[in-house]
C-alpha cells in the first residue's frame, strides 16, 4: 500500500495574469491611454498616434513579459535597492552575548 499524499495543484493558480502577451493591469491601461488618444481627440493626427502608441507599447508589454510577467511590482523593488551599502559600524554599539 502506498502512501502518496499528493495534492495536485491546477495551473491556473501558478500561471501569472497576462492579457495579450502582456501584464494585464498595464495592458488596460494602455489600452485606455490609446482609447483617449484615438476616440476622444477627433483628429487624424491623434487617432494614428494612438494606434502608434497601442502598437509599440503593446509589442514592449509583451517582450517584458516574456522576461518577466510581474515586471511592474518586481522592477518597482529592485530599483529601490541602492548600488552600495557602505559598512556603518560604530564603536557604541550594544554588546552581543554569545551563548
Amino acid at each position: 500500500m502506498s502512501n502518496d499524499y499528493s495534492t495536485p495543484i491546477h495551473d491556473s493558480l501558478n500561471r501569472p495574469i497576462l492579457l495579450m502577451g502582456g501584464e494585464r493591469n498595464l495592458v488596460l491601461m494602455l489600452a485606455v491611454i490609446a482609447g483617449v488618444f484615438i476616440f476622444s481627440l477627433a483628429h487624424v493626427w491623434a487617432a494614428v498616434m494612438g494606434v502608434t502608441m497601442w502598437m509599440i507599447g503593446q509589442w514592449a508589454l509583451s517582450r517584458a513579459a516574456t522576461y518577466d510577467p510581474q515586471l511592474s511590482q518586481t522592477g518597482i523593488r529592485a530599483m529601490k535597492y541602492k548600488r552600495y551599502y557602505p559598512a556603518q559600524a560604530t564603536p557604541f554599539a550594544p554588546q552581543r552575548e554569545m551563548k
